[in-house]
């Protein structure tokens, strides 16, 4: 520690002396208004924006449907076995009328009422056959329509699914935000104060970037990717870190030269809250083999923002 403080005090004494100023907040830069609303355009399309309100009704109809069919197969089903039922009934009472029939013919005394009897049964048996296929009719047609229901409305919600995903990224917006995105910089840091910053679960970053970073770090968590970081740092901080991280010398030496690559103070993006050293689940993102960067390496462009090659867990609005 105490050498950690004799180095601290050395790059204090010959850092340039530099006026503390608390300005109230620069007004946002033109072009960075510009790239926050292209970014915002080319997540949000009109369409998808109208079709994401549907998804909700959407799913619950298929919910509601899936479970009306299913009621309506049971339905079906009881209706069915009534018909064997009263089928294999009709079949008997037939058979005995008919056994009774041949008696009367036989001229036998006691057939009469049997025969009569017989004769009931059979009418009944036919009565109840005819109401059990009817109810299996009525409940076929009502199956067929639960069916058609369930069918109309899984494809309805698979067609909204398929028309976001078609519209969910505009990409002629992004591209003309990724055009303005070094002047973006250079507009920011001419004014850039702590004031232009705010917090996205946790993590600092310019307002610039906040709903494009916001959109990332929820999109990727739905696809089980826990994304973090670290946004902001002041240029003290970065001094700290030149010292920290062994660089030669703090305000020339390239941040290739340093252990841990660090940006010589005043050109670093995180000065101006416009980077983000990536973590996934609490830990940094040092490899390009791992899961969270091949996520970012295949959607981070969508939301603006671009990978510095020598350092996997930097992300920026230029890749710088």
């Amino acid at each position: 520690m105490k050498k950690f403080q004799a180095i601290a005090a050395a790059v204090l004494a010959v850092a340039p002396i530099v006026a503390v100023a608390t300005p109230a907040a620069a007004a946002q830069p033109a072009t960075a208004k510009s790239w926050s609303a292209l970014m915002y355009h080319s997540l949000n399309p009109s369409d998808a924006v109208k079709w994401r309100t549907m998804l909700p009704e959407l799913r619950r109809t298929v919910v509601t449907s899936s479970a009306t069919a299913t009621q309506a197969a049971r339905s079906q089903a009881t209706a069915q076995a009534g018909v064997t039922a009263a089928t294999g009934a009709n079949r008997i009472a037939k058979k005995r009328y008919a056994t009774a029939l041949t008696a009367v013919k036989k001229s036998d005394a006691k057939a009469g009422a049997t025969l009569k009897r017989r004769t009931a049964e059979l009418t009944a048996s036919t009565v109840a056959l005819r109401t059990a296929q009817t109810r299996y009719r009525n409940t076929t047609a009502k199956l067929t329509a639960a069916s058609d229901a369930w069918r109309a409305a899984t494809v309805a919600l698979r067609n909204a699914e398929q028309k976001i995903a078609q519209a969910e990224y505009d990409a002629d917006a992004a591209a003309r935000a990724r055009k303005i995105s070094a002047q973006v910089v250079t507009d920011t840091r001419a004014g850039f104060t702590i004031d232009d910053t705010t917090q996205v679960y946790g993590i600092t970053v310019n307002k610039t970037i906040t709903y494009a970073f916001k959109h990332m770090i929820d999109d990727a968590a739905r696809d089980g990717v826990p994304l973090s970081g670290g946004g902001f740092r002041t240029k003290q901080r970065q001094i700290e870190l030149r010292v920290i991280n062994g660089c030669p010398d703090i305000w020339t030496a390239p941040a290739s030269s340093c252990r841990v690559p660090t940006a010589i103070p005043g050109r670093s993006l995180h000065e101006i809250g416009l980077a983000i050293d990536m973590t996934a689940g609490g830990k940094s993102i040092n490899s390009r083999e791992s899961i969270a960067f091949k996520w970012l390496a295949a959607h981070a462009a969508s939301y603006g923002f671009v990978n510095l090659p020598s350092e996997p867990w930097h992300w920026s609005i230029t890749g710088g």
